[in-house]
């Protein structure tokens, strides 16, 4: 008798290109591009110009092959935090940080990050994607690993300035973005198994295109049956570091396979579909030339909503 995991798979791989296919067509229509337009216009707000920013562009930058490859921008951001109290934060020149070996983050893993773009407008503006959501996130990631968190406003002035300061680095428009990598980890020396002393909070970024190679192109996912992403009662519901080395082993025997990337079952039943290893993923059900459509989207295909103006 076929395994559901196995039934799931073949089901899942048969449907998966074409429904792809339809979701491409269906993002780009006018009704979706009219929605995200108004909302980008509804949320913009003024900010700050930066001074650290350098006035020249990254010229020698070949845009139109701009993969996901770490290409740091000049400056990132560092705030330090002991006894619960978040000094004030600084720019500096993008670089090595000190760190103990003791630290928190080095022996127990205690550490979160986030991941958010700021994209160029044809108009010159750039734009952030809901950074209040990307704190809100990173607090209640901090809440589950027993460390202190910025607050809203500290982490959007984080990122914003980060992002201000690196402004030449942001592609064209529709030639990609700017990755912005918010960082908390536990930087104290501890021995015993506790919360660190100390905590580091730092944003860095790096010109990003899209993150799997094919682009926009259908993705060829591998439903994983014997590796899990999360657990219950587990830590996967936050984006602690310690969630994505785990991963690398059915990501890298998912690609040797020709495969893009994973897709992940439940831990418990074996049926239900959780997330693929670098984002989520909704599946809805499309009524096209009357007959309904199964369509994977990933939630890497958010980028046309805009919640905050940087310049």
């Amino acid at each position: 008798m076929m395994r559901p995991a196995t039934m799931i798979r073949n089901a899942c791989l048969r449907n998966f290109s074409q429904s792809l296919r339809v979701g491409s067509a269906f993002l780009k229509s006018g009704d979706f591009c009219r929605y995200t337009s108004q909302a980008a216009a509804s949320l913009q707000q003024d900010c700050e110009p930066s001074a650290y920013s350098d006035d020249e562009s990254a010229d020698h930058m070949d845009w139109d092959n701009l993969g996901f490859g770490l290409t740091p921008a000049d400056y990132m951001y560092t705030m330090k935090c002991s006894n619960d109290y978040f000094e004030k934060g600084r720019l500096s020149r993008y670089g090595k940080i000190e760190l103990s070996p003791s630290s928190g983050v080095l022996n127990y893993g205690q550490g979160l990050f986030e991941g958010m773009k700021a994209y160029r407008k044809e108009d010159g503006q750039l734009v952030l994607f809901r950074p209040d959501q990307n704190a809100i996130r990173l607090q209640t990631g901090a809440e589950r690993m027993c460390m202190p968190s910025p607050s809203i406003d500290q982490f959007i002035d984080a990122v914003k300035q980060t992002a201000l300061a690196n402004k030449r680095w942001v592609p064209p428009p529709g030639k990609g973005s700017l990755y912005i990598r918010p960082l908390l980890v536990g930087s104290g020396p501890i021995l015993g198994l506790a919360p660190a002393p100390e905590y580091t909070f730092l944003v860095f970024a790096s010109p990003v295109g899209n993150y799997f190679k094919e682009g926009l192109a259908p993705l060829n996912l591998y439903v994983e049956d014997e590796f899990h992403r999360a657990t219950p009662g587990g830590a996967g519901g936050v984006k602690a570091i310690s969630n994505y080395a785990p991963v690398l082993k059915a990501i890298s025997r998912a690609k040797n396979r020709g495969f893009s990337d994973v897709l992940y079952l439940d831990s418990v039943n074996k049926k239900n579909l959780e997330e693929v290893s670098s984002c989520n993923i909704f599946i809805l059900k499309v009524l096209l030339n009357s007959k309904f459509w199964t369509l994977f989207l990933i939630s890497l295909l958010y980028v046309a909503l805009f919640s905050h103006c940087l310049s």
